[in-house]
């Protein structure tokens, strides 16, 4: 009871953590980027002596979301949030390296909804569910070639979706572009809260 009266104060590099909705049944946005493969977790959020000051901070370390593939993904991104959020697009082998949870959470912030890739890194990818991220993979690798950065994407029944591996499909452009999601029956109940944060504080409840 005293903890819960207690003021915490924070310097300028810690902020707390945006909220995230729950998975909406309708997910609109284009495609900001598509990447190829071995895209790394470094690649996505770096690291370095301008970034990691704001490590305590998701809201301002998401500023460098990219900057060295892409200057223009921040506020791109941005723009996108209150639209419905944007979908990114990925090879083979996506966010292999660290474990850091910091390339899921950022890119959540902006906006990221959904990520159709090839394959994933495995510790990747599981951040990405517990983030409220859709990880998605191709069920034909070749569709992968077919996508362009700025096609519009439409994924729509999607809370009937979570929880099955088959019969998935999203439309990108003028193609309904067949997917996989594979999940756990706990991830799946994760996802649909909007991440592993949100499900067990409603869990707490």
């Amino acid at each position: 009871a005293e903890a819960k009266d207690s003021e915490i104060v924070k310097g300028p590099g810690i902020a707390a953590l945006p909220p995230i909705e729950p998975l909406a049944d309708t997910i609109e946005g284009p495609v900001l980027l598509v990447l190829g493969d071995d895209v790394s977790t470094d690649t996505i959020m770096p690291s370095g002596a301008r970034v990691m000051p704001f490590r305590s901070n998701v809201q301002e370390i998401s500023n460098f979301c990219f900057d060295q593939m892409d200057g223009t993904y921040v506020e791109r991104a941005k723009a996108t949030r209150a639209a419905g959020g944007h979908v990114i697009v990925a090879g083979r082998n996506y966010g292999q390296g660290s474990s850091r949870e910091h390339a899921v959470l950022a890119p959540r912030y902006l906006g990221l909804m959904a990520v159709i890739a090839k394959d994933f890194a495995r510790i990747h990818r599981v951040n990405l569910i517990n983030a409220g991220v859709m990880a998605l993979t191709f069920a034909e690798v070749a569709d992968y070639d077919l996508i362009e950065s700025g096609d519009p994407v439409r994924m729509t029944g999607v809370l009937a979706d979570v929880g099955k591996t088959d019969g998935l499909s999203v439309r990108i452009g003028a193609r309904d572009i067949p997917v996989r999601l594979e999940l756990t029956p706990r991830q799946a109940d994760i996802l649909t809260a909007g991440g592993l944060i949100n499900w067990l504080a409603a869990k707490a409840e």
